[in-house]
């Protein structure tokens, strides 16, 4: 089984109380879908220097690492069909909120209250991290 370290960064906007979700189109394995700001960790970078290129190159905004809070390290997926594992870094970004620009592999976003996540995403792995980020948060 092949081993992918990744991360998943969950922005939140604390004035409007609302997530940042990303929206992937169809391919040839999946339905189009919704998933916060998620991406493999390079050769030779921190999941910290991992999440802070995702967020940059998928929503055009830069923050810096003590912005970033690692809620799980290494919170591992198995995915069989594809005989793989992925080891995942969770992370939570607190914003104002800020204007997207996102990448070329998403084709829209949206900022989404808390209580609708939960059945915009299709990944099981992303709605169980998203319930810890809420718990974390305070907001359930």
């Amino acid at each position: 089984m092949r081993i992918k370290k990744s991360i998943e960064c969950w922005i939140f906007d604390t004035i409007r109380k609302q997530f940042l979700l990303l929206h992937c189109p169809e391919t040839l394995r999946h339905r189009p879908y919704w998933q916060p700001v998620t991406g493999g960790i390079e050769s030779g970078e921190t999941p910290f220097q991992s999440c802070l290129r995702e967020i940059q190159e998928e929503t055009g905004k830069s923050f810096e690492s003590e912005n970033l809070v690692r809620l799980f390290n290494n919170y591992s997926v198995s995915i069989p069909e594809d005989d793989l594992e992925l080891n995942k870094n969770i992370f939570i970004v607190k914003t104002d909120g800020f204007d997207v620009a996102i990448s070329t592999e998403h084709t829209a976003y949206q900022w989404v209250d808390p209580d609708k996540v939960p059945g915009m995403l299709l990944w099981e792995s992303n709605k169980i991290t998203f319930q810890a980020v809420v718990d974390f948060l305070g907001l359930s």
